[in-house]
Order: structure tokens, then sequence, then C-alpha cells
């Protein structure tokens, strides 16, 4: 199994503008990367890999652009970062997947944050991700019930929340920390639909490599 995806790094303000952009490649059985770009050279070629599919010089995946398959990112045995352009993706939506708060409220000993999310003009939402790390407490999810924070290859302790498909409305909700340090939360949204641009990408791979492709919305906010 071949996970692909194209990733797109979104600013936290109203002005819903695209950062960044990059397609990102994982593997997740035994095969290695080299070995699959040796049998899909012309997928090497569009990702600008030389002909001797030399990778060291590739930048390797950050991991917080697999939040949202976790945990099966756990899994992915590699995972390369390549260039890419958000144009043809600019052209389909008109708003990407955005959090604000909408009414926070202190009071003594904790503090509590209201939160709207807003998954944009995205149409085929398989999953909605919030990675919350900070001094979390409590929070609305899962009638109040703040299970046991996750460990992630080394990173602070976080919480971990899964919001499956499309809402009509914005999902509204609120995260309680017991301190007066920030609350960090990393939104990532998987959306099933392929621009162009993936779509043939994802084409040019021998039909017996078995590729899932994506599209990933990653931001990451401090309340």
């Amino acid at each position: 199994e071949h996970i692909l995806k194209v990733s797109f790094y979104g600013l936290t303000d109203a002005s819903q503008a695209i950062i960044d952009a990059s397609y990102d490649l994982s593997v997740v059985d035994s095969n290695s990367l080299r070995f699959i770009f040796k049998y899909a050279p012309e997928a090497a070629k569009e990702l600008q890999i030389d002909s001797e599919f030399s990778l060291e010089n590739i930048e390797q995946s950050d991991q917080r652009t697999w939040t949202v398959l976790f945990p099966v990112s756990l899994l992915f045995s590699g995972s390369l970062k390549f260039p890419s352009k958000a144009d043809n993706m600019l052209k389909h939506y008109s708003k990407f997947p955005h959090l604000s708060s909408y009414y926070p409220i202190s009071s003594t000993g904790t503090r509590k944050v209201f939160l709207e999310l807003s998954l944009g003009s995205l149409e085929e939402v398989w999953v909605a991700v919030l990675n919350i790390t900070g001094p979390l407490s409590n929070w609305s999810f899962a009638d109040s019930h703040l299970a046991a924070p996750e460990m992630v290859r080394g990173g602070p302790p976080s919480h971990i929340c899964r919001l499956s498909g499309r809402s009509q409305q914005s999902w509204t909700f609120w995260l309680e920390a017991n301190s007066s340090g920030p609350l960090r939360v990393d939104l990532a949204v998987l959306d099933q639909y392929m621009a162009d641009d993936l779509r043939t990408l994802k084409s040019l791979f021998p039909k017996w490599i078995d590729v899932t492709a994506y599209s990933s919305f990653i931001s990451t906010y401090a309340f």
C-alpha cells in the first residue's frame, strides 16, 4: 500500500491564504521508495527525481502532515516531500478549513475557549482531525470525558479527536485549560477530491502499485 497526497498549509487568519503546498509519498509495505520509483520512472520524472533515483537529498515529510491518518501513519516506513503548486486546487475551492474562537471565558483556576470549525467549501470530506497539545484539562467531546493522551514518536502528549464526514454546518465545541499556557491545535482535513495534477500523478504509477491518493489541508492554531 502506498499513500500519495497533496498537502496544503494555510494561514490561521481570515485571509484563507495557502502558504505552502507539497506532494507527500509514503509506503506501508516493505518496498522502499527507491524500489517504487525504479518501476515508476514517469512518476519519478514528474516529481523531478534524477535518473539514478537518488533520494538522499529529498526532504522528509513532516510527521504532522500525516496527522489525519493517525494511527495508521505509525505504520509508514518512509515519507518524502516533493514540491507542488496550489493553482489547480485554488480554482476548485472558494474557502478552506478554518478554526476560530468566538466566546472565550475565564474562571478561577481554569480557562475555557469556545471554538468553531468550518470545513470551508470542501465537498468530499472523509475526516477532520484535531491534534491538541498544551494544558488541556477537559473538552466538550465524548460527553466531556478526556481520555489519556497519545504520544506520537517522541512528540508532546496530545489528545486527538476525529470528526467524520461533511457537516452542513460548522462544528462548535470548547476546550478547557488548567493554566494560562497556550493550547495548540493542529487541524488536518482529508478531502477525497483530486485536482487534475494529483490525478495525473497517480496514473503514472504502475497498476500493480496500489496507490491511495487524497488532498490534505493543514493549519495550526494557539489559543
